[in-house]
């Protein structure tokens, strides 16, 4: 288990504005199937607005890009219902073949070079999350010894293994500096090595560039199935 002293603390830098990339293909496993960031959560918000008002709050001039694909059209809608600014959505066609790694790759081939976040639609999270840094990161957010999600191994405050069943559970956030964008962008396009999953293309990344390991208290991260 990491100490908490291994963990890096980020420097406010609230004169950047980021891109943020939000996955937002998939559809809810619950009875009915809709799409995940679309799911009622408070009042009249759903998961996808919450996100929004969370990137707002710290980052009002913002590219928001979303990657749809299941629901798409109900997606748009609401978009235009809401009257969001400064957002762009792009359909993936194929996400009912496509895993998670694909949603990623899709997202960083359609997005220009800068400081950008990828975030997974299915989680609220705080703006301690997304924190500007100069160097790539990934977020963790609890230390569970029975964690069966994707977990992170961590040395001196760098990524050094991302596996499932490791304690310190990774939030599905991920933040790439522009200085490392087209390296990033490079390894997750590599035909000639055997990347199949996140976790394969993060660990592989990682060989490449240092990814640092950023902790944020528990109560700022909520999966979907926390929220219901």
């Amino acid at each position: 288990m990491t100490s908490k002293k291994c963990i890096h603390k980020i420097k406010n830098k609230d004169n950047t504005n980021p891109v943020f990339i939000l996955l937002c293909a998939r559809k809810s496993n619950n009875r009915g199937y809709k799409n995940v960031p679309l799911t009622p959560v408070r009042d009249k918000d759903f998961l996808i607005d919450i996100q929004i008002k969370t990137i707002r709050k710290k980052y009002k001039n913002s590219e928001i890009i979303i990657i749809s694909g299941f629901e798409h059209n109900r997606l748009i809608e609401h978009i235009k219902f809401k009257k969001y600014e400064n957002i762009r959505i792009a359909e993936n066609k194929n996400y009912k073949n496509s895993n998670t790694l694909d949603g990623w790759k899709f997202a960083l081939n359609i997005a220009l070079k800068c400081d950008t976040y990828i975030i997974h639609a299915d989680r609220i999270f705080d703006i301690s999350c997304i924190n500007m840094n100069k160097n790539t990161y990934v977020v963790s957010h609890n230390i569970d010894k029975s964690n069966y999600n994707l977990g992170i191994l961590v040395s001196e405050n760098k990524l050094v293994n991302m596996s499932y069943g490791l304690p310190n559970v990774w939030s599905e956030i991920f933040f790439i500096s522009e200085h490392d964008f087209d390296k990033t962008r490079d390894v997750i396009n590599s035909k000639h090595k055997k990347i199949y999953n996140i976790e394969t293309f993060i660990n592989e990344l990682s060989q490449i560039i240092d990814i640092l390991v950023i902790e944020v208290e528990t109560k700022d991260i909520k999966p979907l199935k926390e929220i219901q």
